[in-house]
């Protein structure tokens, strides 16, 4: 009889040759694509492949130290820094966002508390019509728009995707109550604590810039959409990638727009889900305790979109899973995904946490995302471990 140790670490094995023939797959279809794909299971790295190229050209392989822009896969973070600061004592879920910037209360805003702007229930998710990629890389200007926005529902009355001012409204708000740029806090209360300095940044260093990947791809069909289709105004055409080749300039990666451009490595983005469900490095430190673990990934909204016109399951600032979903349909499964096939999520019950992400963008993808295929198939492989 196979000794059954052996018979784990044969499967693990199983499991990274498995996915790193996915990915070298999905990159010979798509010359100048690159792909990174990390998991945590039962506190250990199990996974860590990656495959193609980090610019259009293929002139630069992707390895292990390859930086993605991981766009909305950055509101996991987001979520996950101001967790800590409410567990901290420093804000609270129930209470008013203009309590701790009295400025954002104007027009109407008032009301709108924490749990409201984590849960998109805040009514303000609407971009300046003259947003360009400048404007929204001077923290101090959006922080002014973010002030003169007013509400489009009853806050609390509907969820509806913040795309962008997401980040804007947690970020001023954590920073007003902490007494530090949101990048700092998430630099220190985050990456310090599991030794991912290098490896994840909100605000990206001249260093790191380097080791970024391209973005290339499709045109996202947003400019097609009607002019007064909320998505169309939530993500203006001038702001979003592929053809605004801004998103590829160092002075973009080095600004903080915390809901769409930190950068990261699979195995950081992965490592920071494991730390929530106490499943990370060598069986490291936890960001959040249970308790405060639970509160954020229960659920908090569910139903239609109102921007996204699409069925959606709401914690605390993270996507929860639905049934067919890349996390697997496990309700206890939580995290975010990113525009072109990224994801990075944990799942509780399964002591998992997955990370995929990659630097080209294609619209239409489906069941043949790259976070869909990666995300099944390490299932799919840890299943046969468990048995």
């Amino acid at each position: 009889m196979t000794n059954p140790f052996i018979r784990k670490h044969q499967n693990l094995v199983d499991l990274q040759n498995h996915v790193q023939q996915l990915l070298d797959e999905l990159a010979e279809d798509d010359i100048g694509a690159g792909f990174q794909a990390a998991a945590y299971w039962r506190g250990e790295l199990v996974l860590n492949a990656f495959s193609g190229s980090a610019d259009s050209a293929g002139r630069r392989s992707v390895d292990s130290d390859t930086l993605f822009v991981v766009q909305s896969c950055s509101k996991g973070i987001v979520s996950t820094a101001i967790h800590i600061l409410v567990q901290q004592g420093k804000l609270a879920y129930d209470e008013r966002i203009s309590h701790y910037w009295p400025e954002f209360g104007a027009n109407g805003k008032e009301k709108i508390t924490l749990r409201q702007a984590l849960t998109h229930t805040a009514g303000v998710p609407l971009m300046p019509t003259y947003a360009d990629m400048r404007l929204i890389t001077e923290w101090r200007a959006m922080v002014s728009e973010m002030e003169k926005l007013e509400p489009i529902w009853e806050p609390g009355s509907k969820s509806g995707y913040h795309g962008l001012t997401f980040g804007w409204i947690l970020g001023e708000t954590a920073s007003r109550a902490d007494g530090r740029t949101f990048a700092q806090i998430v630099h220190d209360e985050i990456c310090k604590p599991l030794g991912i300095e290098k490896d994840l940044y909100l605000s990206a260093s001249s260093e790191a810039e380097s080791r970024i990947a391209e973005i290339s791809g499709e045109a996202v069909p947003i400019a097609s959409m009607p002019d007064d289709m909320l998505f169309k105004r939530v993500l203006p055409p001038a702001l979003v990638p592929v053809t605004n080749s801004e998103w590829n300039s160092p002075w973009f990666h080095a600004a903080a727009v915390p809901a769409v451009n930190v950068v990261a490595t699979a195995q950081a983005l992965a490592c920071m889900y494991a730390s929530l469900i106490g499943h990370g490095v060598d069986g490291g430190r936890r960001l959040l305790e249970p308790a405060s673990v639970v509160e954020a990934t229960s659920l908090h909204f569910e139903g239609i979109d109102e921007v996204a016109l699409a069925p959606i399951k709401l914690g605390l600032g993270y996507s929860l899973s639905q049934e067919g979903d890349t996390m697997g349909g496990n309700p206890m499964a939580f995290g975010y995904a990113g525009l072109g096939g990224m994801i990075g999520y944990a799942d509780p019950s399964k002591s998992l946490a997955v990370a995929v992400l990659c630097n080209r963008m294609k619209v239409g993808r489906g069941k043949r995302s790259p976070d869909r295929l990666v995300s099944d198939l390490i299932r799919e492989k840890l299943s046969n471990v468990e048995s």
